[in-house]
């Protein structure tokens, strides 16, 4: 796997899982499914994740909670919180989201494209990030 893009998915639901790993599967990216707060914190402490879909609500906490703990262990990864119900969906909602630190929002009705376009957004933040460090 060394070389290709490390990416999360949270979410209790194996249904989403799959979901991801059939659109996300076959585009170079090394995928790792994580369903609580301490299992992504764990790899967040010893692993390059350039992106984290997370979704509404894991087993031990919310997207919330994610997002301060990934604060907390210094991780550089863009987390994306996916599953949003349309009418949790508003302007304050996800400029809540925004606020805590989230790199996008997405509606619980994302589909293909949604998804391609949050990993070519993180691939250029990154890249931007490593040209202003050098």
């Amino acid at each position: 796997m060394e070389g290709k893009m490390q990416v999360m998915i949270g979410s209790p639901d194996l249904a989403v899982w799959e979901r991801f790993t059939d659109i996300l599967g076959s585009r170079g990216l090394a995928l790792t499914r994580f369903q609580s707060i301490n299992q992504a914190c764990k790899a967040l402490t010893r692993e390059d994740i350039l992106l984290i879909f997370c979704e509404n609500r894991l087993i031990d906490g919310t997207y919330e909670d994610l997002l301060a703990a990934a604060r907390n262990v210094r991780s550089q990864a863009r987390i994306v919180v996916t599953g949003v119900d349309s009418d949790q969906f508003d302007s304050l909602g996800y400029c809540k989201a925004r606020e805590l630190g989230a790199f996008d929002v997405l509606r619980k009705s994302y589909g293909i494209r949604d998804l391609e376009w949050v990993v070519i957004c993180a691939i250029r933040d990154e890249e931007g990030v490593r040209t202003t460090a050098a």
